[in-house]
């Protein structure tokens, strides 16, 4: 296979469908002889923001001069996104010879009485083949579900496990209690081996902290951190935090989320817990790592007035509202919204409504059989009283009318799906209007 058919090949993984539990990916693995076995691993599962804590460690680790890999999900424009060495995407022909690799494998199994591996799987396959061949100092390690039965979950002995803030989301599989969801979470936690959690319910803290106890893993817990906003611009943020862990009196974000902030009390918790395991960091550079973040699709501007939002779930979108009633309290925004059918859109929607001085609400729907129907979205609109809806099915459409708000100079926001986002960026990015 060349790079094309290799992630047609990929992409098209799903069509095979998929079996809750380990046995696939234990066996894909232990024909490739077991890379994971040889590769030193930070493990993080959570609701939100797990992919901002794992990017913001990798910048941390690679500015010590640290062989980073980071393997975070979904992807925003092209699938080589999920897997990096130092915060770069791997290549093309690293991809294509692994899937090649790996693809053989695969069909020994299939002809063997196994089930395809998932895409999701073979993802995690090529991640640790790729890390094990590049000889990476430390490997981030983002699930991509729950985590009990994630396949990223074959790892033995991380250096520390840590849960991100934890809400309701793929309740379908991951149960409808917020307990059951953290015990789910808190299937990554390995015996012996540190575990750091942010939580908001005593609930989560229950949850974890009897796993913590059952495998004799060193928690460092906590549910309170405090910060101070020393100055913001519409690009960036510099701020003091500290909780009983650490303490920084300026820190630097390229960000204008404040969500961002719950992150790196995440990240910096963490780094304590590196540091207490041998790790050499300093304060200098784990600032100069921190300063150098970036995390596309969150809170980001694509256009000098169209901002994107990857949130999609409740979490996701009351901490969207926050930031926009106080970055844009007093400016009239528009509105372009999609979801997956699986997400609680009706909810989302309740949410959104309280964003301050909405002008026009765009509706539409990507190009997935996982779509919610527009017309399910302005329904539920209509419900909860919206006014000056705009439905529109065809995504290219739907996208094509907020960059013409935007070029006017009117206040666009995108959100409620990453695939919309990914969408967004990549018709901007072909257009060559995306710097």
């Amino acid at each position: 296979m060349n790079y094309n058919e290799a992630t047609k090949y990929i992409i098209n993984i799903s069509k095979f469908g998929s079996k809750l539990g380990l046995d696939n990916i234990k066996m894909l693995l232990k024909l490739l002889d077991n890379p994971q076995n040889n590769l030193k691993f930070i493990h993080v599962a959570g609701t939100n923001g797990k992919g901002s804590v794992c990017t913001m460690l990798s910048y941390i680790l690679c500015e010590h001069g640290y062989k980073t890999g980071l393997f975070t999900s979904p992807h925003l424009v092209e699938i080589n996104e999920r897997i990096k060495i130092n915060n770069t995407n791997i290549s093309n022909d690293d991809l294509t010879d692994i899937l090649n690799l790996i693809k053989e494998k695969i069909d020994y199994m299939v002809k063997s009485g196994f089930n395809h591996p998932t895409f999701f799987e073979v993802l995690t396959a090529v991640a640790f083949v790729y890390y094990k061949k590049k000889n990476v100092d430390y490997v981030i390690l983002e699930t991509g579900l729950g985590g009990r039965l994630d396949s990223t979950n074959v790892i033995q002995n991380p250096i520390v496990s840590i849960i991100t803030s934890i809400g309701f989301d793929h309740v379908a599989i991951l149960g409808n209690t917020i307990e059951e969801i953290a015990r789910e979470k808190a299937g990554i936690i390995k015996q012996g081996r540190p575990t750091v959690l942010y939580y908001n319910k005593k609930e989560i803290f229950d949850a974890i902290n009897v796993e913590c106890t059952n495998k004799e893993s060193k928690l460092y817990s906590y549910n309170d951190f405090n910060y101070s906003i020393l100055k913001r611009t519409k690009k960036n943020i510099d701020f003091s935090i500290n909780n009983k862990y650490y303490n920084y009196e300026e820190v630097f974000l390229n960000t204008i989320a404040n969500y961002q902030m719950i992150n790196v009390s995440i990240a910096l918790t963490a780094v304590e817990v590196l540091i207490d395991e041998g790790i050499n960091l300093n304060p200098q550079s784990i600032l100069k790592g921190l300063k150098k973040f970036k995390w596309p699709g969150r809170m980001e501007y694509v256009m000098d007035n169209m901002l994107v939002d990857g949130a999609h779930n409740t979490q996701g979108i009351i901490m969207f509202v926050n930031n926009i009633n106080t970055l844009y309290n007093n400016t009239e925004i528009n509105i372009l919204y999609a979801s997956l059918k699986d997400k609680p859109y009706n909810e989302m929607i309740s949410e959104l409504k309280k964003c301050n001085n909405i002008n026009k609400m765009i509706l539409t729907q990507i190009d997935s059989d996982r779509a919610t129907d527009v017309n399910l979205l302005k329904e539920s609109c209509e419900k909860l009283g919206y006014d000056n809806l705009c439905p529109i099915a065809n995504i290219d459409d739907a996208v094509n009318y907020a960059i013409q708000l935007s070029r006017e100079g009117r206040m666009v926001c995108c959100i409620g799906s990453l695939y919309l986002v990914g969408y967004i960026k990549s018709k901007i990015i072909k257009e060559d209007q995306y710097d």
